[in-house]
């Protein structure tokens, strides 16, 4: 029988705070052992994260606290601040959901892990710098040496994450709570982070408390799955059963959230989750619920069940009925608004001579009344994609057209009045609007700049807001006070206000639960029929891509190489890195189905100087493949930069029956 690592008892948490109480917590009952994964799932404000800061004593200040949570029997909220400091680290480590704000900015990531390694591993500096460098490589950091002297804010979203991952990780604990791990990491890097949370579990005993809102994600990897609703565990059980044959209607309906590569679409849950007061004495699901009758509002059901358990009245059986796949209609594309003619972005080293090749002869167009989508792993040049269309890079070479216009040819006042023409909705919808100022202003403010009087200006910003299905109250509040998905719809309204040609949406659902994600890619999808616009998705979510993209762009190391009408490129993808990619999507409905290609290896920049520059992770690789750079061919409806694309099927087919 395996060890119990941890038991949480009945734990309830109240905050108090002047003019409301919060219920974040009511009656939460959950244990994880030694060498288990459990996930822990639910929409945002549902009480995950306070339950991860309850393991490790963290609650917010004045919280009243009952229950107990015990580690290895001793209950945690009763230590004194001495056994603290040793449970938290080396009992149970924590791996934050914000890593940058997690991070201390004055000192280089590198030096934050030597000092957890010579604290909770009593290390010397020299064993910890090397430990150190070990584990950055783990997770996929490349030039894991080079990456220890860089600060916090040097690093992207993933690679903090994954900094964030090695920190808590090198502390050896006994438990390993990581808090949407996951998160802005692509689909490769997301496999191979999971499969070290599993490989921990299996080899070395720990527990994992897995906290996600990435349902298809985690699915493979934990053994039982809890379901947390508005403070209180409504769904509690092995993992195949949980998220496969659901019996809790919000448990169902989450799963119906979850877009997937195969082309079922995401259904949104309607309404809102309650912020409770108090303990709830109904079903706090009740209002939002198909099933609900007079009972579910009158009276509180209590879990019920063995080794899986559920707290409903009305338990739906057997699995979710498949969404039909009714596809995205045929796009009819108008006039040219954006085209890009074999861009090449170089930039400059900071420590020399040399620099690093962002993009390598990128050629694409965007129609008005079309989607573009553009996909690959973290690194391979999307962002720099991003800014080359809105005029904030330049390309070393080739050219950018804005609605025909060449738009870094233009100077001064004449390219700031051009760039109104394109908007960006950025990765993370808080901190892309200003703490300081109110909604109003952050919608309003392209019309500012661009000299629209101030009538006009509010008469449009109320307009858009009611777009986004905004109550016009919002205006008055400022970016702390919204949720992930209203800040996201703000960040939104502020890109469409001015009504531009191209809006370049630069992974805006990374940062938001299942049910938020699908409330706002109907946003961006009812957004993305508008006849005189043009949108680009930049995603490393393939699932979202497939579900309403016209056509995608696939980019590795800075190179398109496959390109072509979405249903094409996921039915039948023709470049071995599609295929990877396809491979390593989660889904529940089967997901990508034929034969499956993994790269050998982590992506490195250094592998595009010759040849094509997937050949060091090509499991297809020739000597031409190495010497020959590969250019876009025309393969049916798509195009692919590999001349093996024929060989493939007779090539997969031997693989196949290899491992068979």
């Amino acid at each position: 029988m395996s060890e119990r690592l941890l038991s949480i008892e009945d734990l309830s948490v109240l905050i108090r705070r002047p003019g409301r109480d919060v219920a974040a917590l009511s009656g939460v009952n959950l244990h994880v052992d030694a060498g288990e994964v459990v996930g822990l799932v639910g929409e945002s404000g549902g009480g995950k994260s306070m339950v991860a800061r309850a393991i490790v004593a963290l609650l917010p200040d004045g919280a009243e606290i009952g229950g107990a949570v015990r580690f290895e029997g001793a209950d945690v909220l009763q230590m004194d601040e001495a056994a603290l400091a040793t449970h938290r680290g080396h009992g149970a480590a924590l791996c934050f959901q914000n890593p940058r704000g997690a991070l201390a900015p004055t000192r280089t990531v590198g030096r934050q892990l030597t000092d957890r390694l010579t604290t909770h591993q009593q290390m010397g500096r020299e064993s910890a710098r090397d430990t150190a460098r070990q584990l950055f490589e783990a997770v996929g950091i490349r030039n894991p040496a080079r990456r220890l002297e860089a600060y916090p804010h040097e690093l992207s979203g993933g690679m903090a994450q994954r900094v964030m991952i090695s920190l808590a990780t090198g502390c050896a604990p006994g438990l390993l709570i990581a808090d949407e791990p996951t998160t802005g990491l692509d689909v490769t890097l997301t496999r191979e982070i999971l499969r070290q949370f599993r490989h921990a579990a299996d080899t070395a005993g720990r527990g994992v408390l897995l906290i996600s809102h990435d349902l298809a994600s985690i699915a493979p990897i934990c053994d039982r799955v809890v379901v947390l609703y508005a403070g209180t565990v409504v769904e509690n059980g092995p993992a195949a059963k949980v998220l496969r044959e659901p019996a809790h209607p919000y448990t169902r309906a989450l799963l119906a959230s979850v877009p997937d590569v195969s082309g079922r679409p995401a259904r949104a849950i309607g309404g809102a989750m309650p912020l409770l007061s108090s303990p709830p004495a109904a079903c706090p699901f009740a209002t939002r619920c198909a099933h609900a009758t007079d009972r579910c509002t009158t009276e509180r059901p209590t879990l019920t069940g063995d080794s899986w358990e559920y707290a409903c009245f009305h338990p739906q059986a057997g699995p979710i009925a498949p969404a039909t796949l009714t596809g995205r209609p045929a796009a009819k594309p108008g006039r040219v608004v954006m085209e890009i003619d074999d861009a090449h972005v170089v930039y400059g080293s900071r420590f020399g001579s040399g620099g690093h090749h962002a993009l390598r002869g990128v050629s694409l167009s965007v129609a008005a009344g079309e989607t573009v989508g553009v996909v690959g792993e973290s690194g391979c040049g999307k962002s720099t994609l991003a800014r080359l269309m809105l005029g904030l890079t330049p390309p070393t070479s080739g050219t950018v057209r804005l609605d025909g216009t060449d738009l870094h040819a233009q100077h001064g006042r004449k390219l700031r009045r051009l760039r109104t023409r394109a908007r960006l909705v950025f990765q993370d919808p808080v901190g892309s609007l200003s703490p300081r100022r109110t909604v109003a202003d952050a919608i309003g403010e392209p019309l500012r700049a661009s000299g629209v009087p101030a009538a006009e200006r509010a008469e449009r910003v109320a307009e858009v807001l009611a777009r986004m299905n905004l109550d016009p109250a919002v205006l008055r509040r400022r970016p702390h006070e919204l949720s992930g998905g209203q800040a996201q719809r703000v960040g939104i309204a502020r890109a469409l206000v001015g009504d531009p040609d191209l809006i370049v949406f630069d992974e805006p659902t990374s940062a938001l639960d299942v049910t938020v994600q699908a409330q706002i890619l109907d946003v961006i999808a009812e957004l993305s029929g508008d006849a005189g616009r043009g949108s680009v998705f930049i995603s490393h979510d393939l699932a979202t891509v497939r579900g309403f993209c016209d056509r995608v762009v696939v980019l590795y190391l800075g190179q398109v190489v496959e390109q072509g009408p979405v249903d094409e490129v996921f039915g039948d993808p023709k470049h071995p890195y599609t295929r990877a990619l396809l491979s390593s999507a989660p889904s529940f409905d089967g997901g990508f189905i034929g034969p499956l290609v993994e790269l050998r290896k982590d992506l490195d920049e250094t592998d595009a100087a010759t040849g094509c520059p997937l050949a060091s992770r090509c499991p297809f690789v020739t000597d031409k493949c190495r010497a020959e750079p590969q250019s876009l061919i025309a393969y049916g409806a798509s195009e692919a930069a590999c001349w093996r694309v024929p060989q493939l099927p007779t090539l997969l087919q031997e693989r196949t029956q290899t491992r068979a």
